[in-house]
């Protein structure tokens, strides 16, 4: 049987599994499968799966026999009774299937027994590792730790000294420590403790709270009474048992830097700190308006020199908190604190920071402290313009400041307005004030005008004068215009009371406020500069003034003239006048009259009286009988009592007939042309007043003025005469003739109408002439009117002349003058 292969036709039990023949096909055995074994004490024999921490690899394949390997016997993972593999799992059919268990690795060859981590290493469960995992750098297993090495976090703690930061592991910093392990995942792994306050570390990564032994800079161990001792008592901070003492901050005015022991040190030159827990000396500073000074004793902090009372010497003072080394003077300060600047002077005017001076004590802090006094300036130097000066006190015509200032500011001196003055040391615009004769206006002063004043520090606009006077004007003095008093009456003027009874000499020209006005014509005062006197002065002796105002008076008086230079005025002779602008008179204008002959015939003119004014006085004397009344007077023949021979040209003949006439008549002369020649007759009367008290007969004749106003051109050669009557009348004696008067025989009536009845017709006072007034001014208005007669027992009656065909008539008036070597009439009387 053992030599021969049976084939067995036959069926495998649960659990087993077939073992084939040669033929691939005839089963020959049954045997249990990989991953099971057969169970030799269950009855019948089973195939069971294998148990965890072994591996089967099932019946022989090749079993033929009973005695071969059927069943497969589960074969152990850890070797000679070791432990530290298993299987995941049963029904496992190799040694591969072996895997580690937690805090174990697999063996470094296959069948030996499990390697066992330890330390700071760790494997987990069922692993297939070779070798443990470390703890990652930095972390390690606690000294005592006792547990499977299995769970990171249990093995791979944070050590003393260390903390776990975004998964690095860091050393505590100075003044952190950490005593124990702790595990990653604890919330106190990522902070170190801290040492006690005032306490640090020599080193990073301390390990232990005795190792904070370091004293901060800044701190000082409470109860310390040295740099050994603390309540008298030495520490050791070296210890391995030493507990850090409770500690504080260094007092303000004390300092600690680490190197001086236990206790802080006072600053030194009794300098102060700004906060308490200071660390070095540098902390030690000095309050704003201080300065260190070296003693004899070690040193003290003093205030900023400033004025002494009653003085004005300059001020110092220092702004800033500033280290004692900064502002250690050599001297008295001045070389550490600030200057206020030339002429400024300082007291303590900002709050004291000294520790432990009075709550309300004041420093030189800042330039607040620095002040002048009222009336004076401060500006900057112009030698150096980051400092100041003081101007001390302002100039006359500036202004200061107000009162007393304090701080480095700009404040100049302030010029007066425009021409106002101020004294010096001033300290307000008020204090600038005009000048005597300058006014007040928006824009400062100016100086009054002439005729204008104004007070002395009044501040009002210039004052005009009283009417008519004036003031002295002297180019920027107004000396000459500060009161009203110098409104002084002009050269030329007076005084002026319009309600006085003299208003030219009132009762009292000196008072100033009395207006003036300019002399009148014949008045004058005549100062050169001012009048000395305030009221018009009469020119003496017939002298006069040109015009209103005058200051001499430089020429005769109306009706008055010098017959020579240097002579008096006197009455201006007949025939001439004066109306006071000249000192001589001027002869009557000549008038020119048309004649029949055809050239004109020239009179020159004359007046009736001495001493006139104008040339509305002046008639010619030989006066042409105008053509409106007609040719001839239409006198009867009778009083033609003289024939005067002429000879020579027309223009000869009518000249001599004129002049013919003497001067102490009235004379009427009738010229008449005819083929044989010219001949000329005389009517001659004597000249009479206008007085009609003697009853005698007078005929008033209507003379034109010397200077003709207006004429009527016929054609381009004959210019007849247009008379214009001059209010002048002649009077001549006709009482001879006065039966022929009355009868109206002593020319005609100017009447067209009443000529036509008759050449007698006549009409004694009519309405328009019953007197001798009304017969002037009727005469005056009518061109046919030659004048009118006065018959005693009739009256008055207008005269006209009547139409001479180849004649013509003039009126030669009286001369007061008289011809060349005989004297004339006086005949101030004889024309009206």
């Amino acid at each position: 049987m053992d030599s021969v292969e049976t084939y067995v036709c036959l069926r495998c039990q649960k659990g087993y599994v077939p073992v084939k023949g040669s033929d691939g096909k005839s089963v020959v055995q049954c045997v249990c499968p990989p991953g099971t074994f057969q169970n030799n004490t269950a009855t019948p024999k089973t195939c069971v799966p294998c148990t965890t921490g072994s591996f089967c690899p099932g019946g022989d394949p090749k079993a033929r026999k009973p005695t071969d390997n059927i069943g497969g016997n589960p074969m152990s993972c850890n070797a000679n009774n070791s432990t530290g593999l298993t299987t995941k799992s049963e029904r496992s059919t190799r040694r591969a299937d072996c895997i580690a268990q937690a805090g174990y690795v697999l063996p470094a060859t296959a069948g030996a027994a499990a390697q066992e981590c330890t330390g700071s290493t760790y494997a987990p469960a069922f692993n297939r590792l070779r070798t443990c995992l470390p703890c990652q750098s930095g972390l390690a297993a606690p000294l005592d730790y006792s547990g499977a090495h299995d769970d990171k976090l249990a093995v791979c703690q944070v050590p003393p000294g260390k903390f776990w930061e975004l998964n690095v592991v860091r050393d505590c910093p100075k003044g952190l420590y950490r005593e124990e392990f702790v595990r990653t995942d604890n919330k106190t792994s990522i902070a170190c403790k801290s040492c006690p306050e005032g306490w640090t570390t020599k080193n990073i990564g301390t390990p232990l709270k005795s190792l904070c032994n370091v004293l901060l800079p800044g701190y000082q161990v409470t109860g310390a009474t040295n740099a050994t001792t603390v309540n008298n008592l030495p520490v050791d901070t070296n210890s391995t048992t030493f507990d850090p003492p409770a500690t504080e901050f260094c007092p303000v005015g004390f300092y600690a830097d680490g190197t001086a022991g236990f206790a802080c040190v006072r600053c030194p030159y009794q300098a102060t700190t700004l906060k308490n827990g200071s660390t070095s000396a540098d902390d030690c500073v000095v309050p704003p308006g201080y300065f260190a000074k070296d003693t004899a004793t070690g040193g003290v902090l003093e205030q900023c020199p400033t004025t002494p009372a009653n003085s004005e010497v300059d001020g110092y003072y220092r702004p800033g908190w500033k280290s004692y080394k900064e502002v250690l003077s050599t001297g008295d300060g001045t070389d550490k604190c600030i200057p206020c600047g030339a002429g400024i002077m300082s007291t303590p005017m900002d709050a004291d920071e000294m520790p432990g001076v009075a709550a309300d004590a004041k420093a030189p802090a800042s330039s607040a402290s620095c002040y002048i006094k009222a009336g004076w300036g401060i500006t900057f130097d112009p030698s150096d313009f980051t400092k100041f000066k003081a101007i001390k006190p302002c100039p006359a015509n500036t202004y200061g400041v107000a009162n007393t200032t304090y701080g480095l500011i700009n404040a100049p001196c302030k010029a007066c307005t425009k021409n106002l003055y101020s004294l010096e040391a001033s300290t307000n615009f008020t204090a600038c004030l005009n000048p005597g004769g300058f006014g007040y206006t928006s824009e400062g002063a100016n100086q009054c005008p002439d005729g204008f004043w104004a007070a002395k520090d009044s501040m009002a606009p210039c004052e005009q004068c009283p009417e008519g006077r004036t003031t002295l004007y002297v180019p920027g003095n107004g000396t000459f215009q500060d009161a009203i008093e110098d409104c002084i009456v002009a050269p030329g003027s007076g005084v002026f009371n319009g309600s006085d009874t003299n208003p030219w000499s009132p009762t009292d020209p000196t008072n100033p406020n009395t207006p003036a006005k300019q002399c009148p014509i014949g008045f004058y005062t005549n100062n050169d500069t001012l009048a000395t006197s305030n009221t018009c002065q009469a020119c003496p002796n017939h002298g006069s003034t040109t015009a209103p105002g005058s200051t001499s008076c430089t020429v005769c008086a109306a009706g008055y003239g010098k017959a020579s230079l240097g002579a008096a005025c006197t009455a201006c002779a007949y025939g001439s006048y004066n109306q006071g602008t000249s000192e001589s008179c001027n002869a009557c204008p000549q008038t020119t009259f048309n004649d029949f002959v055809g050239d004109g015939y020239t009179s020159y003119g004359i007046t009736f009286k001495t001493g006139l004014v104008g040339p509305e006085s002046c008639v010619p004397r030989r006066a042409q009988l105008p053509k409106p009344v007609g040719d001839r007077f239409g006198l009867p023949d009778a009083m033609f009592t003289v024939n005067v021979t002429v000879s020579g040209t027309d223009n000869a003949a009518v000249k001599a007939c004129v002049e013919a006439c003497p001067a102490d008549q009235c004379c009427i002369a009738e010229i008449e042309k005819s083929d044989s020649g010219i001949s000329c007759k005389h009517a001659r009367l004597a000249p009479l007043s206008s007085d009609t008290a003697n009853s005698k007969a007078r005929m008033f004749y209507k003379l034109p003025p010397s200077e003709i106003a207006a004429a009527s051109k016929t054609d381009s050669k004959d210019v007849k005469a247009k008379t214009m009557a001059s209010g002048i009348y002649a009077i001549c004696d006709i009482e001879a003739h006065k039966a022929d008067a009355a009868a109206g025989k002593l020319g005609t009536s100017p009447d067209p109408t009443k000529v036509e009845a008759g050449r007698d017709s006549i009409e004694f006072n009519s309405a328009n002439c019953k007197d001798a007034a009304t017969c002037k001014a009727a005469c005056a208005a009518d061109a046919a009117c030659w004048g009118f007669i006065y018959v005693p027992g009739s009256g008055f009656a207008l005269r006209g002349g009547e139409s001479w065909l180849g004649g013509r008539s003039f009126f030669v008036s009286p001369d007061g003058n008289g011809a060349a070597g005989v004297a004339g009439p006086d005949m101030n009387a004889l024309a009206w």
